[in-house]
């Protein structure tokens, strides 16, 4: 089997809901996602799709998709994508860095392999571990009466873990969380995500004021050295996000005793191939993980939720439904979601179709 043919086309997502907003002033509406199609000498299609959440939250921008794309076309025609570890390879040897950019093809590969071989990634990866996966839905930043709302709102709809973001003042978030927790049922997952906006001190203060609040702290600062800094004196448990950008990172992390949880993100580190290998390593010194990504429709989720799949339970603290987060779909067959759990299918490959009326282009196309 070879890819003949590589087609990039993009869609537009709009946040179902006033305003995706996080720390920094940092709010969004509207993301624009890729979706790359590799076509094969024996006729097998397979996707993947990449989708920033904004130019400021991580190093990945979405009008940088196409140039990037450009390079590592042609050094894909011709070659077995089934081969998944060579193809990584490959691109990081035609392209430095740009792991999101990757990861689109990364995933369209993966969905040949499991189309290929008549089986689910899933499976592929592991084999099926969970058959429903625990999902967490994101509180916006906003007044505190709307995030009350946001809350009680998707706490009715029977999800029970939540992220909630922070960002106000610090005496401000602490206000907020106290009133937040008063109605907090037992059982409860909640994760507080600060997205690297706090000085050490700041993060101090909020932990050592909310110490009796059972909570996990994300990314509480900017830099991984300060939120190594920051763990020795919390008095919650820390999960790390944006400042774990590779596998060097992880096992870095891992060495220093630098967090109790993370976030994999499969576009951030450039799609299945190396998620896997991070979350086998974390599987392995007993790291849960909120395997997810940064924002996509169908695509992206399915990719994602394959990986969750696979993860024995211990070692998943919660995946999300990011393709409900918007209010169009760029594909059909995503993982199925009740209340608050998701499961995935036996579809061979990802499972899903892209719908192609809802996408433009091709902005990229070689072979």
């Amino acid at each position: 089997m070879r890819i003949t043919h590589l087609a990039a086309y993009t869609g537009e997502l709009h946040y179902d809901g006033t305003a995706y907003a996080f720390a920094g002033g940092r709010s969004y509406q509207r993301f624009t996602s890729t979706v790359v199609v590799l076509t094969t000498d024996e006729g097998l299609t397979g996707v993947g799709e990449v989708c920033p959440c904004g130019p400021s939250y991580m190093p990945a921008f979405a009008g940088g998709l196409p140039a990037c794309l450009e390079e590592l076309a042609p050094h894909l025609i011709g070659e077995d994508p089934r081969h998944t570890t060579r193809l990584a390879r490959r691109m990081d040897q035609a392209l430095n860095g740009h792991a999101y950019a990757k990861a689109a093809i990364d995933l369209a590969c993966w969905d040949l392999l499991g189309k290929a071989a008549g089986l689910p990634v899933h499976v592929l990866l592991g084999g099926r571990l969970m058959e429903t996966l625990p999902l967490h839905r994101i509180v916006p930043l906003a007044d505190p009466e709307a995030m009350a709302n946001s809350l009680a709102a998707y706490r009715a709809a029977g999800f029970r873990h939540f992220q909630i973001k922070l960002g106000h003042e610090v005496e401000d978030d602490i206000a907020m969380m106290r009133v937040l927790s008063e109605d907090r049922p037992s059982g409860e997952v909640w994760v507080g995500d600060i997205n690297g906006a706090w000085r050490r001190d700041q993060a101090a203060r909020f932990s050592k004021a909310l110490a009796d609040l059972d909570l996990i702290l994300e990314q509480p600062c900017a830099s991984y050295e300060e939120c190594l800094s920051f763990r020795r004196r919390s008095h919650h448990s820390i999960k790390l996000d944006e400042s774990l950008t590779s596998l060097a990172d992880v096992q870095r992390a891992l060495r220093d005793d630098a967090m109790d949880a993370m976030a994999l993100k499969v576009s951030k580190f450039g799609g299945l191939t190396p998620s896997r290998v991070i979350r086998d390593l974390c599987v392995a010194a007993g790291i849960p993980m909120t395997i997810e990504d940064a924002w996509g429709s169908g695509i992206a989720t399915a990719a994602y939720a394959q990986l969750a799949a696979s993860t024995p339970a211990p070692c998943l603290l919660n995946t999300t439904d990011l393709h409900r987060y918007n209010t169009t779909q760029l594909a059909h067959g995503a993982p199925e979601v009740t209340g608050g759990t998701m499961s995935v299918g036996d579809r061979p490959g990802l499972g899903v179709t892209p719908d192609l009326d809802r996408l433009s282009g091709p902005i990229v196309e070689h072979g």
